[in-house]
């Protein structure tokens, strides 16, 4: 089996079409072609899934436009589809599966961007591999909003684990973390979509691998764009926020800011007020968070600092941070190569005495500093 993690070769053909699978067991024709056949069924695009079927509700955070909650599903996701039977199979869990339940503020009467929501993050079942995944929709009868249901992952978001594990991560684990999000980044970029608000809580962690989340504003680059900014101020481009459309390149940005968070454990501008005077000295006095470059390498340095560059047409294509990272995460552990000797040098000089019980950061968030998405807004 080729060892490119870009080969698609390495799935088996279907045994049913011939054609090359997506997964191990998911034949992304034959189940497509399913799907149409089932539309008076089952829509093409989402399962409906009752209320009753979830139990063991409880509060896991709060967003900027929806309400989220760990949950259990009883009859569990499509896992696999039975082609001789024409049966969908699922994951069952005796124990029922954990999920969680994003709950869409004010959704009571939906519009068609909410599906539209749910249509790009169910896209991730059969094509994209570090997305999180979205199974369906129910319905809450008591607050009667509509509930995405979303894969569950153990670590949350990458804000917390980085709260949580900073001063037990080592440089290669860090580097796993940041080549997953950028292979995730690629996936939405090919398919010729931005995110719109891509920050280090909408980043889910599992076994230290990066998975994307949250498309509320993910739309195609051609799409027209509304009126105002939305999102988490520190990650936002000086471009969007100085009224310039929406692009690729600002995701690039926002990568940036991340890596950059991964590299030093702390949430960009956490020591001061996340208002109108910061966002205008991102864009005119082109401030950026603070680089460790003690702890740091060099080759990181340069590529955080390219993909926050003030000109977004000198920040990095997706394919190309997905190539590099990939290349350093393959390299850090060789004695011969660049990044192996930079980690080395910051390894030789850190502090080794922090107790391994204190694995967690320890840092005070100014009270006006916000890291859930809003609708920024300039006025006096």
């Amino acid at each position: 089996m080729s060892s490119n993690p870009y080969d698609k070769s390495k799935f088996d053909k279907c045994i049913h079409c011939k054609n090359p699978k997506t997964a191990d067991s998911w034949c992304n024709f034959c189940s497509s072609s399913y799907f149409k056949e089932q539309f008076s069924k089952w829509t093409s695009v989402l399962e409906w899934v009752s209320f009753d079927d979830i139990f063991d509700i409880e509060f896991h955070a709060e967003g900027g436009y929806a309400t989220v909650y760990k949950a259990k599903w009883k009859s569990g996701p499509i896992e696999d589809y039975d082609i001789k039977a024409k049966k969908l199979c699922r994951l069952c869990e005796p124990k029922g599966t954990d999920i969680i339940l994003k709950s869409i503020k004010d959704s009571k009467n939906v519009n068609d961007e909410f599906f539209e929501e749910i249509k790009l993050q169910m896209r991730s079942f059969v094509d994209f591999g570090y997305i999180i995944k979205c199974y369906g929709i129910t319905k809450c009868p008591a607050g009667d909003n509509y509930m995405m249901i979303m894969e569950y992952k153990e670590d949350g978001s990458l804000r917390n684990y980085l709260d949580k594990k900073f001063n037990c991560l080592k440089w290669d684990q860090k580097l796993d973390l940041i080549y997953t999000m950028s292979k995730g980044l690629f996936e939405m970029h090919e398919e010729n979509l931005v995110h719109k608000d891509f920050h280090s809580g909408n980043i889910i962690v599992s076994k230290n691998q990066s998975y994307i989340t949250d498309f509320g504003l993910c739309k195609n680059v051609n799409s027209k764009a509304k009126d105002g900014v939305y999102g988490v101020l520190p990650f936002i481009a000086p471009e969007v926020l100085d009224g310039k459309p929406y692009t690729k390149a600002a995701d690039i940005y926002s990568f940036g800011i991340i890596m950059n968070q991964v590299a030093s454990g702390h949430p960009p501008y956490y020591d001061i007020p996340h208002d109108s005077e910061l966002a205008m000295k991102i864009i005119y006095r082109h401030l950026r968070p603070v680089i460790y470059t003690n702890t740091t390498p060099q080759i990181i340095i340069d590529l955080i600092k390219r993909c926050w560059s003030e000109n977004p047409e000198n920040r990095p294509k997706a394919l190309e941070l997905r190539g590099l990272l990939f290349s350093y995460k393959q390299t850090c552990n060789q004695e011969d190569s660049e990044i192996c000797k930079q980690i080395n040098t910051i390894e030789k000089n850190k502090n080794f005495n922090i107790p391994l019980t204190e694995a967690s950061l320890n840092y005070e968030t100014n009270k006006q500093a916000i890291y859930t998405s809003r609708r920024i807004s300039f006025g006096n």
